[in-house]
């Protein structure tokens, strides 16, 4: 009896770890009993499409994390990442990518698949066979055709949604404007810029990721924790490449972090190796600090500030930083370490 007791109590604490279900349990609503009826329920929904990268998908009420791994997408499924990605592969050779810092639901429709983007940089590479269609708070892109389409779309917290096209073309419906527009190879589409303008690096400012050099005229920024995030490229881009340079001796100082204005929800800050601010990260946009123009008369007015598309995978090591209040009063909110995944297929 003691025999099978021990049996017993392993195979059930297996069940809770989520090594035979192959996933983790991370609902902690859930009782130990539900479980393995809830990782059931996820495998018997029919999958639309096979998720593969870092990052977390909700769907049949469980948030499952990924690391590095794959798992296959039930309908409406949401997708979330902060410093990685994940890329979602359909059928032929199909796929649409999100990452770093954004999120987005996946839903099958008739005739292919609908991309609602809440937010961040969604890339995509779409072969013949399956009509593909995507969703900002913004604007609806859509195509009648199943031609080739390859290219990205960027949706921001500041209501922005850029898309870029380097072959076919999409419709882009301005909700805002009750507009259609055509985004190309030759004409990409930007809505909601506002005060913003949009930038990007030159592709020889763009080292291979895992290098430990920086291009020439570029400025390493760091995080609040004194990590390398990346850097800022002589053209006016940012770049995310994470330890690129040797971390700093020390985090950044408080004297520095109380110079940090209020930011939006979630903003993760940057600095230069001096503990200069020199701007915020979030939803797919580096954007840059914005002080007076000296050449202005009025020293209060603000002068265009300047969002560069985020490349890359930013580092872990920012997230969990939030500034707040005027005063710019620095906080720090890690909460209890989560220890990624991967799950596998049975």
């Amino acid at each position: 009896m003691k025999i099978k007791k021990k049996i017993y109590r392993s195979l059930y604490g297996l069940f809770v770890s989520g090594v035979l279900t192959g996933m983790p349990f991370m609902t902690p609503v859930m009782s130990p009993f539900q479980g393995p009826r809830a990782w059931a329920e996820t495998l018997s929904s029919k999958s639309i499409g096979m998720a593969v990268g870092t990052g977390t998908i909700s769907q049949n009420q469980l948030d499952i994390p990924l690391s590095g791994g794959k798992f296959p997408l039930s309908d409406c499924a949401r997708i979330a990442t902060e410093g990685g990605s994940i890329r979602v592969l359909f059928s032929g050779k199909n796929w649409v990518q999100l990452g770093p810092y954004g999120a987005m639901r996946v839903a099958k429709t008739e005739k292919g698949y609908r991309i609602k983007i809440e937010g961040g940089e969604v890339k995509f590479h779409l072969s013949q066979g399956d009509l593909v269609s995507f969703e900002s708070p913004s604007a609806i892109i859509f195509s009648s055709t199943v031609d080739p389409k390859e290219g990205s779309l960027l949706v921001s917290s500041s209501d922005i949604t850029s898309i870029t096209m380097k072959k076919g073309e999409y419709k882009v419906e301005d909700l805002a404007n009750k507009k259609e527009l055509f985004a190309t190879t030759t004409h990409p589409v930007v809505l909601g810029a506002g005060s913003f303008e949009l930038l990007s690096a030159t592709p020889d400012e763009v080292v291979p990721e895992g290098s430990s050099g920086l291009p020439s005229g570029a400025t390493p920024l760091f995080g609040a924790d004194g990590h390398s995030v990346g850097y800022l490229t002589k053209s006016g881009g940012f770049v995310s490449s994470p330890g690129i340079v040797s971390p700093l001796s020390h985090p950044v100082s408080q004297a520095s972090l109380s110079k940090v204005p209020k930011l939006p929800a979630g903003a993760k800050p940057f600095f230069d190796k001096h503990g200069k601010y020199m701007g915020y990260a979030k939803g797919g946009l580096f954007v840059y600090d914005d002080p007076p123009d000296d050449n202005e008369a009025d020293k209060k007015k603000k002068r265009r500030r300047a969002a560069a598309i985020i490349l890359g995978t930013l580092a872990a090591g920012v997230v969990g930083f939030t500034a707040a209040g005027i005063s710019g009063a620095f906080t720090s909110h890690p909460g209890p370490p989560v220890k990624p995944v991967t799950p596998f297929l049975p």
